[in-house]
């Protein structure tokens, strides 16, 4: 029985003994651990220092002066974007003609004349005979619409009062047209309108109105509700857009408005000049009264119709002639061969070529499409525009392009296309702009490009190195000293700036033109972060 107690209590021992020295093993290995993570943290503290020291504690040969002067400075929208083919131009098979081979292949160049494909020339001859089939046909039916002229009167199509006439002698019918949507308009109820904000009205009720004369008519209310009232007067007399004043039967005033037509109809036209108005203003006409009298009307829009059939029939047959004296299909122009689409289908290749060269638009191969020729003259950049400078954006404006792929020079371009419509399926909302720039050696659709655009500009300003310009959450500043004995900037001055971009910023204020100002050029520290800009 004793042996097994002394069993136990060194069993009891054995354990305890573990379990210390386990305990131990573990505070050791955190103290190990935090010891280990402080020391990292102290590097860190130490590193971040002494880059901070060597962006604010810079010495006298790193500090730069700079006197404020006066420039002309700009605003610059940037933007990344890549080459695309500008002005393709898609050969189509003219219709019944058969080709035989197509003699040339993606990224060919061809010149003028150069031999594209070759085509069966029984087909060329049948589908010259169709066309003039086509045309004899169109012809005996211009000639029978020939006598179709529109007519020489424009006359009431109701009865009504004459209320506005925008028309006048000698003006042309289709320019009056654009301005103002009518050439008179007639009151067909034989009432005017006006409305007027009041409560105190119902419908029914008579009312005093006093035209912009002084003269007094009688009006009734059409409508009331909601705090507004529609009063209606006879359109004999009041004209359009008189001014005039409801009276309570009192004789206190209501409310002014101005008179409008209740029922209006415009009068309207599209060919031919006028050459008589046979109403006034304020006329009661009566359907088929004959208002305006034309001069040089033309054919009728059938007559028109058909001669622009045979225009582009014409266009047709010169095609046909040019590939029957030819024997083949030649290239119209000096250029590229972006895509070969014959049959209507274009090849994976080509497609790829195609969605390469217009990232932004569809080319869709035409049934009779033959091949698609880049005149290799141009190329444009597409790049997105934040919301903040679409509106300063305008079509014209310069824009400098880098391709670092081709060389380190600048190429200048400018805005030829301002996409207004927002895109927002990243979140942000964005607009594009187009950049066309002449084409140069090695430019390949699909390289990246670099776009600067000047958007705006201010002569004279005053300005200096943005690098030299600090900030707090509330204020700009410069250092307009630098201590060398202590190492460090002096004479704080805060400032007012204007427009500024990577390079320069204008001062609004608290600088004159010959203050200096000292500075160090802004570095990237390690993790990427710069401490230039910050105030300290």
């Amino acid at each position: 029985m004793a042996n097994e107690q002394e069993r136990s209590e060194e069993l009891f021992d054995a354990l305890s003994r573990s379990k210390k020295q386990k305990k131990r093993k573990l505070l050791m290995t955190v103290i190990s651990i935090i010891v280990i993570a402080a020391l990292i943290l102290i590097g860190v503290v130490i590193r971040l220092r002494n880059r901070v020291d060597d962006k604010f504690a810079s010495t006298a040969a790193d500090v730069l002066e700079f006197q404020v002067t006066t420039d002309t400075i700009h605003s610059l929208v940037s933007g990344t974007g890549t080459l695309a083919y500008v002005d393709l131009e898609q050969l189509t098979i003219p219709a019944g003609v058969e080709i035989d081979e197509v003699v040339v292949e993606r990224n060919d160049a061809v010149n003028t004349g150069d031999l594209l494909a070759t085509v069966n020339m029984s087909t060329v001859m049948t589908a010259l005979s169709d066309l003039q089939l086509q045309l004899d046909e169109l012809d005996d039916q211009i000639a029978s619409a020939k006598g179709e002229e529109v007519s020489s009167y424009i006359s009431a199509s109701i009865s009504g009062r004459v209320k506005r006439i925008f028309v006048e002698e000698n003006m042309d019918i289709s320019a009056c047209m654009a301005q103002h949507g009518a050439l008179a308009v007639l009151s067909l109820d034989g009432y005017m309108a006006v409305d007027v904000q009041t409560d105190i009205l119902s419908r029914g009720d008579s009312v005093s109105v006093i035209r912009a004369d002084g003269s007094k008519i009688t009006g009734k209310v059409d409508s009331a509700a909601n705090g507004k009232a529609t009063v209606l007067v006879t359109d004999n007399g009041p004209a359009y857009g008189e001014v005039v004043t409801l009276l309570a039967e009192d004789g206190t005033e209501i409310a002014q408005g101005e008179l409008y037509i209740h029922s209006p109809l415009a009068v309207t036209g599209y060919a031919g000049t006028v050459s008589m108005i046979y109403v006034k203003e304020n006329s009661q006409v009566y359907a088929s009264s004959t208002l305006f009298s034309l001069k040089n009307t033309s054919f009728t829009a059938n007559y028109d119709t058909l001669l622009r059939q045979r225009g582009e029939l014409e266009e047709e047959l010169l095609e046909l002639l040019t590939i029957y004296r030819n024997g083949a299909i030649l290239s119209p122009m000096d250029g590229i061969i972006s895509s070969v689409e014959f049959g209507g289908v274009v090849t994976e290749d080509a497609a790829a070529m195609l969605y390469a060269a217009l990232p932004t638009a569809t080319v869709e191969a035409e049934d009779n499409g033959l091949l698609t020729i880049y005149p290799d003259i141009s190329m444009s950049i597409t790049i997105g525009i934040d919301e903040a400078d679409i509106l300063n954006l305008q079509i014209g404006q310069e824009a400098k392009v880098t391709v670092s792929s081709v060389s380190d020079e600048t190429f200048y371009g400018s805005v030829t296309k301002i996409n207004k419509d927002a895109d927002i399926s990243t979140g942000v909302t964005q607009y594009s702009a187009e950049i066309l720039i002449d084409k140069a050696k090695g430019m390949l659709p699909g390289m990246t490009a670099d776009v600067d655009i000047t958007i705006e500009g201010v002569e004279n300003a005053k300005i200096i190195p943005v690098d030299a310009l600090h900030q707090t959450s509330a204020i700009h500043y410069v250092y307009t000293g630098y201590d060398v004995e202590n190492q460090e900037y002096i004479g704080m001055q805060e400032v007012t700036i204007g427009m500024q971009n990577k390079d320069y910023v204008e001062i609004l204020s608290g600088l004159e033109i010959g203050d200096s100002v000292f500075y160090t050029e802004k570095k990237d520290s390690f993790w990427g972060f710069g401490f230039g800009g910050m105030g300290g």
